[in-house]
């Protein structure tokens, strides 16, 4: 229970909180209804702080995977990685990718209600984000919040290849989503990356960012196509092996890591594999000293 649903309980504890409440309820909905005429009245505006900027982040009320994801992502920046070294190298990488005259691109699998979104394009302002997000409900906040960016959203799945699949709502509030082929859930489309990928051709966008948080769907995700997931500087993972136990669901992932001599980078429940690049040693040693 989040901290207004608490002060609204101890409020409503007594007959005259009761009352009192039921007086003032219809002028707060005036109110936010004047404040924010295009908001939904199930929703509200969270102010984040983000790379010195002000962000509106529309939510569900009282739904605390919505309030978790707006705190993870800019309160603890969970996306805000690699640091050291590394993190040179991919802020240098953006620089040159903006130098040349092409956009970086982003693509966000998983992106929930846009969080994530809005702090990479705070963060990187010149990309331009791919936002795949299968779920109705969580796409339809996605796509307010993403109003008026350079942002491409997908309602569907990703996967290793195009096709379809079932949507699986595990009771996570939002944000356990699971896309599952023999599942008894909602069909969807699934998108494979090399189908979104043609879709960003290379003379004006160069591949920079891969984010990933898709429930355990990364164990069919890195089935394939290991030459294309190379060509990211940057991949930013979130395993499920805790919630997926004896399905092995990140060892694609981490196979593909070693196989293509990358490095390895974390941050909280993320890890990231990072392109090695002959820099690299000479920043560590730089470090160092």
């Amino acid at each position: 229970m989040n901290f207004r649903s608490k002060a609204i309980e101890s409020v409503v504890a007594t007959p005259l909180g009761r009352a009192a409440f039921k007086v003032v309820q219809p002028m707060i909905h005036q109110a936010r209804r004047i404040a924010h005429p295009d908001v939904p009245i199930r929703h509200a505006i969270y102010k984040a702080d983000c790379c010195g900027k002000k962000i509106a982040v529309q939510h569900r009320r009282d739904n605390d995977s919505d309030l978790m994801a707006i705190d993870q992502c800019f309160t603890q920046a969970q996306y805000d990685m690699p640091v050291g070294a590394h993190g040179v190298l991919i802020e240098n990488i953006y620089e040159e990718i903006v130098a040349s005259g092409r956009q970086p691109l982003i693509v966000d699998c998983g992106a929930n209600i846009g969080c994530s979104v809005l702090w990479f394009n705070a963060r990187y302002p010149k990309a331009h984000i791919v936002a795949v997000e299968p779920a109705p409900d969580n796409f339809e906040l996605l796509r307010a919040n993403c109003a008026g960016l350079d942002v491409d959203l997908r309602q569907m799945g990703v996967a290793a290849a195009d096709g379809r699949s079932h949507l699986t709502d595990t009771g996570g509030g939002g944000m356990a989503y699971r896309t599952e082929v023999n599942g008894n859930g909602p069909e969807i489309a699934m998108l494979s990356l090399r189908s979104l990928l043609a879709s960003k051709p290379a003379d004006h966008y160069a591949r920079f960012i891969l984010k990933i948080d898709i429930e355990g769907a990364e164990k069919n995700l890195f089935n394939d196509n290991s030459a294309m997931l190379n060509e990211f500087p940057l991949i930013i993972l979130e395993p499920h092996d805790w919630l997926l136990p004896g399905q092995l669901s990140s060892r694609e992932f981490f196979r593909f890591h070693v196989n293509a001599g990358r490095e390895f980078c974390m941050k909280q429940e993320n890890v990231a594999s990072v392109a090695m690049h002959s820099s690299l040693l000479g920043m560590t040693k730089g470090l160092k000293n």
